[in-house]
């Protein structure tokens, strides 16, 4: 991941939010499908701005999750040059079927895309398929669904490995041994379910640091009380553990934020996924070693320009293409389900997080 000095963008923790990033022009929409891919060699390319303005709904998992408002910077920065207006809408709180009625809402908008950030990989389905049939472009962004429901997904990581990497940060910080726990967000998300079934499958395998051991996984629901709360659970009812592993910016903040007050800060370490600026204190302070996180805003580049080159009919989604995000560099849809890496884990400790700012 490139170094980055962004701001957070603020969103609004309202039951639902708007945010319009660019305003230009109209509204279209199209029931035509997808044109075929170019046959040319060179990868496609999203189209500048010009005519009238793409109406695109992006839909993340809750609101008030620092994590998503970085997605949203990077439909921020990416929506003036590709003449773009972005509706930001979300839940409340991250329930397997709270999305629905923003889908449904966007539907009945007749907006040209959707791009989700789905709590369920199989309860919107029907939802997301009714959009497609509608003419709306669907995307997934930081998880996904059945690969028949969405035109691409876009992925931060090479997900599949994600489990393990987990595991050997724990490692990292624990000196590879000792009792740790997963604290996870709810449990039907699908970005967090096939990370800690990637986890179980190495540990599984007798390649994972032999002096490692798995006593729990709990959900905190991506809410800070409630991530909390399991976090302060854990502590009491393993007075062995080593380590929680948070794979959720919700989760290792609030289970930082016990430990930071806890008898057990120093004996008890705290990692997994977070930004820089929600984790920068207990780095500083000595509660949290290391954790790791990529660039969440490279997800929103990426989805503006990819729905604008789709709709432009510039970009086919289709297995294995390749295609130019302005700014970013060359990406691929990899393999028959369309899957597209935005780019690698960055580690943070103390000696680097100063040097990023999202």
């Amino acid at each position: 991941m490139r170094r980055v000095r962004r701001s957070a963008v603020l969103v609004a923790t309202a039951a639902s939010m708007a945010v319009v990033l660019a305003a230009c022009g109209g509204t279209s929409t199209s029931d035509e499908a997808p044109a075929e891919a170019p046959a040319e060699e060179a990868p496609a390319e999203a189209p500048a701005a010009g005519g009238e303005a793409l109406r695109v709904t992006y839909i993340p998992k809750n609101l008030g999750n620092p994590y998503f408002d970085a997605i949203v910077k990077g439909f921020q920065e990416a929506a003036p040059g590709l003449n773009m207006t972005v509706e930001v809408v979300a839940p409340a709180q991250a329930g397997a079927t709270d999305q629905i009625p923003f889908i449904d809402a966007a539907i009945q908008q007749q907006v040209d895309a959707i791009a989700i950030s789905p709590n369920d990989a199989d309860a919107l389905c029907p939802s997301l398929k009714r959009a497609a049939d509608a003419g709306i472009i669907v995307i997934t962004v930081n998880g996904d669904t059945a690969a028949d429901c969405r035109q691409a997904s876009i992925t931060p990581v090479d997900f599949s490995q994600l489990g393990k990497y987990l595991v050997d940060l724990t490692a990292q910080v624990t000196g590879g041994k000792g009792e740790w726990a997963f604290l996870s967000a709810t449990s039907t998300a699908p970005d967090q379910n096939s990370w800690l079934a990637g986890a179980d499958e190495y540990i599984a395998s007798g390649q994972s640091p032999a002096g490692l051991t798995l006593v729990d996984t709990v959900y905190g629901d991506d809410a800070p009380d409630k991530s909390a709360t399991e976090a302060q659970a854990l502590l009491t009812k393993y007075p062995n553990l080593a380590a929680i592993n948070a794979p959720t910016t919700v989760g290792i903040a609030a289970a930082a934020q016990v430990l930071s007050q806890s008898p057990k800060k120093g004996q008890v370490q705290v990692t997994g996924l977070g930004t820089p600026n929600q984790m920068r204190e207990f780095i500083k302070d000595g509660t949290v070693q290391k954790f790791a996180l990529w660039d969440p805003a490279l997800q929103g580049t990426i989805a503006a320009n990819l729905i604008a080159g789709i709709k432009a009919g510039t970009i086919a989604p289709a297995a294995d293409l390749e295609f130019e995000v302005p700014g970013v560099g060359q990406r691929v849809m990899a393999g028959a389900d369309r899957v597209i890496i935005a780019g690698p884990p960055q580690e943070f400790d103390a000696s680097n997080i100063d040097n990023f700012d999202f």
